[in-house]
């Protein structure tokens, strides 16, 4: 499937091809300008997650609560937009996103929205039962571009498990690792391994503090003496770029911010903030887009 968006207002033309985006400077002499309607949003669908992260940066649950009516809110917010405004992508998260009972109605109702729905999760449906498990793989394949899978190691016999079914139905297959001390990257050296040439992506995360974690931390110089060169399938999430800056010549990563291209809804406040690391709030559209999504829920 080929799609397109085109804002001159933003100096910006997208051409979005089996889930991956070219993006074009119409004035090749400026920027591309922060987009009022993002190509890509992260959408948290739950604060709800049975994990208990010690450094879990959104400060995730099992005592939470689900939020209600997250189907009316994300038609509230996405339902008005024509084909121009809407992103080309939806990552669901969390919490556990696939804790929410509405959740695989969810990423249907995305899906029939012409926007291509991804989620992340920490594979703990694994130890749901069968019938469930099927019905999440089956919607999965049928209208997800992918998933994207954390590999927290204290979950590992969860992610694991469900990681090698997403591989054995053909589903497309990131991992996301978070990285701090030498420990958290000896296991990452060990998935790596473990995983290569069978899931796309190894997506690394730094150790950030925010929510439960307490510091912001990477063994940057021992990290990098357990990389051969700049593989093609490690990717780094944007707060790494204040230690990819350090080594310039070592990895090859895109410079674009990727916040003027994104923006992150959480579907309980239906508050936007730039990404899910920020507390900034950002506008979407003109100045009465939220107002208007908020009086559409009210009704």
């Amino acid at each position: 499937m080929i799609k397109t968006r085109i804002f001159p207002e933003h100096n910006y033309k997208a051409i979005h091809v089996n889930g991956k985006t070219i993006r074009i400077a119409l004035n090749s002499k400026r920027p591309i300008d922060e987009l009022s309607y993002p190509e890509f949003y992260d959408v948290k669908v739950t604060p709800y997650c049975e994990g208990n992260c010690p450094y879990c940066y959104q400060n995730s649950l099992d005592t939470n609560s689900h939020p209600k009516d997250i189907i009316k809110r994300f038609l509230a917010f996405f339902g008005p937009m024509n084909e121009n405004q809407k992103p080309f992508q939806i990552a669901f998260g969390g919490g556990e996103p696939t804790t929410h009972p509405d959740f695989i109605e969810l990423i249907k109702v995305c899906y029939d929205m012409g926007i291509m729905p991804n989620y992340t999760t920490n594979g703990m449906w694994y130890a749901s039962s069968e019938e469930n498990q099927k019905k999440l793989l089956e919607a999965t394949k049928k209208f997800c571009g992918g998933v994207a899978v954390s590999t927290h190691p204290h979950l590992r016999r969860f992610w694991e498990n469900a990681t090698n079914l997403y591989i054995k139905e053909n589903i497309f297959t990131n991992l996301h690792i978070i990285i701090g001390d030498r420990y958290s990257i000896d296991d990452f050296a060990r998935v790596y391994k473990l995983y290569r040439g069978f899931v796309k992506y190894f997506v690394l995360l730094p150790l950030t503090a925010q929510g439960r974690a307490k510091e912001s931390f990477v063994d940057w110089e021992y990290f990098k003496d357990k990389i051969d060169g700049s593989p093609a399938d490690i990717a780094f999430g944007a707060n790494f770029y204040p230690y990819l800056y350090k080594d310039p010549k070592r990895f090859t990563v895109s410079l674009y911010e990727p916040e003027i291209m994104s923006a992150y809804l959480d579907l309980e406040d239906m508050k936007v903030y730039k990404s899910s690391f920020s507390s900034c709030e950002k506008k979407i559209g003109n100045n009465k887009f939220q107002d208007e999504v908020i009086c559409r829920l009210e009704k």
